[in-house]
């Protein structure tokens, strides 16, 4: 198969593997194997998911046309199965781009609409967020240049960590903001009213996935982050609670 033409849209927004500077990732050699097995595990997973994904997302089509050749009354059936197509499709493009981050820590930015992001990354926590309040401040026309596919996997931890930190409340809260700042960045923002982080959470952050004490959602954020040539930034904000904010490019 022909490679696929570049996309003009896209640009390469930052450098090789984003945590590669963090000394606990690369101080033994132990560790350099460590990342060079997680690399080798990404590209197999890519090639072995890829295969059913392929297959279900021609099965779904095979019912489709079937079901279409059968006439109408058949609309509702039609939409899930193309709604199914989707889903598959949207996976495999989740594992294709995911390895590539994991290979190279290289992202690809395009033009995207914030608040489409937010609204994505909200249903992605699933039930979840019919147990704590969630309010969005995201201006419907604010443009960033983002890999969006990353982007949603940032605000989903972020979101999923808000929850499980204001899990039991039952006045619990989450807020996610958008502002432009005075240097033409975007700053993306979610605040909850949890008991904010103490010593040994915000210290997580400076931890590779995986390492000693590692939040695992927290770092692959942060790692997101830096990827897109911001870092994330987190407070204990003095009414309360946690907030994390990133910068990020606008896009006219």
């Amino acid at each position: 198969m022909p490679p696929e033409a570049p996309d003009p849209e896209l640009t390469t927004i930052r450098r090789a593997w984003p945590l590669a500077a963090r000394n606990c990732l690369l101080d033994s050699p132990e560790a350099r194997l460590r990342l060079a097995a997680t690399a080798s595990m990404a590209a197999t997973l890519v090639h072995e998911v890829n295969q059913p994904l392929a297959a279900a997302t021609n099965y779904l089509s095979a019912c489709a046309r079937r079901l279409r050749a059968l006439g109408a009354g058949h609309e509702d059936l039609l939409a899930m199965l193309d709604h199914a197509g989707q889903e598959t499709l949207k996976a495999g493009e989740l594992i294709r781009r995911t390895r590539n981050f994991v290979i190279n820590g290289r992202i690809s930015g395009r033009r995207e609409n914030l608040r489409t992001i937010v609204e994505r990354a909200i249903l992605m926590i699933g039930e979840r967020r019919d147990r704590v309040g969630i309010t969005t401040e995201v201006p419907l026309g604010l443009f960033v240049k983002v890999d969006r596919i990353q982007l949603e996997q940032l605000l989903f931890n972020l979101l999923l960590n808000a929850c499980e930190a204001l899990a039991g409340r039952a006045d619990g809260w989450i807020e996610i903001g958008a502002e432009a700042a005075a240097d033409g960045a975007v700053l993306l923002s979610v605040t909850d009213n949890g008991p904010g982080l103490n010593a040994v959470a915000l210290a997580r952050l400076a931890d590779p996935p995986g390492g000693p004490g590692a939040g695992l959602g927290l770092a692959i954020a942060a790692a997101v982050a830096e990827a897109h040539g911001s870092r994330l930034e987190v407070e204990n904000p003095a009414e309360g609670g946690a907030r994390f904010t990133v910068a990020l490019a606008a896009a006219t």
